[in-house]
């Protein structure tokens, strides 16, 4: 067998890429898939590599890659020119291996924690660029961020949930996720990119966030991450109440909340599989 022919075989077990002009005989769905499929595979890879390995052309795959990076399902290897599977990917692979439904496992730990301060305790989960609120319990203090819903989203680093959300992101991602968010950044004035990563080197020596008066006047929140038996951040659990009230008990209120979250991510190790998944409670 010559050259040409050892070419056109090897060739011949790969799809083959749509010529330039012509129909292209894989959707778009297709195409996300397979890019996902071989970082899952094996990675970081670099752009050449994912599109020789799917058969599509550099500029297909890196709008595709683009796109996965902006929800959080790829991010770019810091310092190298290579990508790999995002956080979003890995909790979507917690979910498949436990299917856990994480907003009924933390009501227990929301319920603690809004008795024991008396302000409102949330569960908050990462959904691309944005924090998804999946469960709240009130306490009985008078005023309460009656602001953050169930089911509400803000942009991450948005509320002390949606900080600890980001925090421990790999910085590329971080600032990935920043770049994305900045137009939506005009509705808390405060928030600003130069802000965002000061709150983090911050959150990071402590090992919570804090924010006070930033996504809305007069209010405040403590935050903390809630990990899987993996080390991955699945999940924040937080304290919005007044300004005054959070900066007299940030100490305390980060303790509280920093315990419940080791409650929750035993009850997370510990739970059977195939549980329903994570859904909005109210």
């Amino acid at each position: 067998m010559n050259a040409s022919t050892t070419a056109t075989a090897r060739n011949s077990r790969k799809r083959q890429s749509p010529e330039p002009g012509q129909p292209d005989k894989f959707n778009a769905i297709q195409k996300v898939c397979a890019i996902l499929r071989v970082l899952a595979q094996r990675s970081p890879l670099r752009l050449t590599d994912i599109a020789d390995t799917t058969s599509l052309n550099k500029a297909t795959a890196l709008r595709i890659l683009n796109s996965l990076i902006e929800e959080g399902f790829v991010s770019r290897v810091t310092g190298a020119k290579t990508y790999e599977l995002g956080q979003e990917a890995r909790v979507m692979a917690v979910g498949a291996r436990r299917s856990v439904d994480i907003a009924e496992l933390a009501q227990p730990s929301l319920l603690r924690l809004s008795e024991r301060s008396a302000d409102t305790a949330l569960l908050s989960v990462r959904s691309g660029v944005e924090a998804l609120y999946l469960a709240r319990s009130v306490g009985s203090h008078p005023l309460q961020p009656n602001y953050l819903q169930i089911g509400s989203r803000r942009p991450l680093g948005v509320g002390a949930g949606a900080l600890a959300l980001l925090v421990w992101l790999p910085d590329a991602e971080i600032e990935a996720v920043i770049e994305v968010i900045v137009p939506r950044l005009a509705k808390s004035p405060r928030i600003t990119p130069k802000f965002l990563r000061e709150r983090i080197a911050v959150a990071r020596k402590v090992g919570h966030t804090v924010l006070l008066d930033a996504a809305f006047p007069g209010m405040g929140g403590v935050g903390v991450p809630v990990r899987d038996d993996a080390g991955e951040v699945v999940a924040a659990l937080s304290i919005g109440a007044a300004t005054d009230r959070i900066r007299r008990r940030e100490s305390e209120l980060a303790d509280m909340l920093k315990k419940e979250a080791q409650v929750l991510a035993r009850a997370m190790a510990q739970a059977p599989k195939n549980v329903r998944p994570a859904k909005v409670t109210s």
